[in-house]
Parts: structure tokens; C-alpha cells; sequence
């Protein structure tokens, strides 16, 4: 039986949701919530399989309660609701995490079936919906890299945007969490030893987020200790580059990374 949590800030709308998924297969509705916000506080105390969460609510829309809650909890499902085709909400939702977008207007009886029997199967998608990701300008492919050594960033920025490459860059671990909201990243080149937080608990940190579980990252270090490379290894970085290094080789490594 499947536990679930329905957001939306409309008590008619939950109502006729409730009596839809019911006749589409064995479910517990354990909670509901008008907003990201209610949600929030309900998976302090509430642990379900699957949401099901409208987009646009007051306070704190799907998009942002869906990024937020899977910092909580990685493994949930959550599915979008929307009266809207808005290709927008599309992208932005499935790269925060979420499993799906469904069109409130559409019969989507068949659909909420599926999810409840396998929700791990797929995306789940209305008719005429789909997924299309977005490129960074021009269609380049878009590097976030951190390190809190100016010179290191100055010099990989410099190598990257000759090379083609959209670059995002930071100083310190906190800037560059920034940029992970939910946007398109295509790879993370980070240091290790940083003030505050170590490269391996930034690797974590990031991994932990859906949007970004497959995402190549590597570490560009002046660090040799076998444990420090482990670690960074078992967060989830994909590689590890020695400093000093040299230019053309890191390239070829970056490179060959994203067309993998």
C-alpha cells in the first residue's frame, strides 16, 4: 500500500485527487498540505512513498517545495500538477527531482495506475508533455568549478571558455551551491582542502540531489593522500587531477569526461 502526501492549495481539487487514486490502487493518504511550505513541516514527522503536488501555490510553489524536499529525503517521488503546458515549469520541476508533470484538465486515470504500481519505472507525463532540457547559451555545455584559490579559477575559466565550455564559478564551497537549484550542470571541477567545508562533503552535498546524482565531477587538487582520494571517490567524484598540472592534459580529461 502506498503512503501518500497531496499538496495544493485548492481542498476541491485534493478531494476529487483522493477519490481518483483510490480506485487507481491501494493507497493510505497519511497527509495533505496547501502549500511547499506545510509540506515541509510535514516530512518532519510524516514519511511517505509518493507526492503528488500542484505547481503553482502560494508561499512556496511545487518547484521549490520539490527541491527542498528531497534535501529531506532523496528517495521520495514526487509527482507535478499543473493546470498549465508551460514547458518551463516542465524543465524546471524535473530538474529539481521530480518523477513527473501531469495536466490537471487531462484523464490521467491510466497514468496514476502506473505510478502507484511502479513509481521508480519512468517519468510520468500528460499527453503533449515532455521533458526537453535546456542548453546554456548557444547549446554550450555548461562547468561549474570552486576553489578558493583565485589564480586556480582564473586559469581553468580562462582554459574552459577558450575551449567552448559556459563556466560558473566560485571561490568557496556555500557560493557554488548556489548554482545548484535545479539548473542544468554538466560537470563540477572542485578543490579539496577548503575553508569550511572539504571537497568530498561538497561532492556529498551535491550528489544527494537528484537533479545532479549522475553528474561527472573532478577534483583538482594538491592534496596526495590515498584517504582523501578515496573519500572524494566514495562521495561520488569521477576522477582526480594533481596539482601541479599540465593545461592541455586536464583539458583532454575534461573533454573526454563529458562526451562519456
Amino acid at each position: 500500500m502506498r503512503k501518500i502526501i497531496l499538496v495544493d492549495d485548492q481542498p476541491t481539487y485534493r478531494f476529487s485527487l483522493r477519490n481518483i487514486l483510490e480506485d487507481a490502487g491501494e493507497i493510505q493518504i497519511i497527509a495533505e498540505a496547501s502549500d511547499g511550505q506545510e509540506l515541509l513541516e510535514l516530512l518532519k514527522s510524516h514519511s511517505p512513498d509518493i507526492i503528488f503536488m500542484d505547481i503553482e501555490m502560494p508561499n512556496m510553489n511545487g518547484i521549490e517545495a520539490t527541491k527542498k524536499a528531497l534535501r529531506i529525503n532523496p528517495d521520495l517521488i514526487i509527482i507535478g500538477l499543473s493546470m498549465y503546458e508551460n514547458q518551463n515549469y516542465v524543465n524546471q520541476l524535473i530538474e529539481a527531482g521530480a518523477k513527473g508533470y501531469l495536466l490537471k484538465i487531462s484523464n490521467n486515470f491510466n497514468l496514476f495506475r502506473h505510478i502507484l504500481q511502479n513509481p521508480d519505472s519512468q517519468l510520468f507525463y500528460s499527453d503533449g508533455i515532455s521533458y526537453q532540457p535546456r542548453q546554456g547559451k548557444e547549446g554550450k555545455q555548461i562547468i561549474a568549478i570552486v576553489d578558493d584559490f583565485e589564480t586556480t579559477t582564473f586559469t581553468v575559466e580562462f582554459a574552459l571558455k577558450n575551449a567552448g565550455y559556459e563556466v560558473l564559478k566560485a571561490e568557496t564551497p556555500e557560493n557554488i551551491l548556489k548554482y545548484f537549484d535545479g539548473r542544468r550542470i554538466d560537470m563540477l571541477i572542485s578543490d579539496y582542502q577548503m575553508p569550511q567545508m572539504l571537497g568530498h562533503e561538497l561532492v556529498a552535498k551535491i550528489k544527494a540531489m537528484p537533479a545532479y546524482r549522475n553528474m561527472p565531477v573532478l577534483m583538482l587538487s594538491s592534496e596526495k593522500s590515498k584517504a582523501k582520494q578515496a573519500l572524494a571517490r566514495e562521495a561520488g567524484a569521477f576522477g582526480w587531477v594533481q596539482k601541479p598540472y599540465d593545461l592541455k592534459r586536464f583539458m583532454k580529461i575534461v573533454n573526454k569526461t563529458l562526451k562519456q
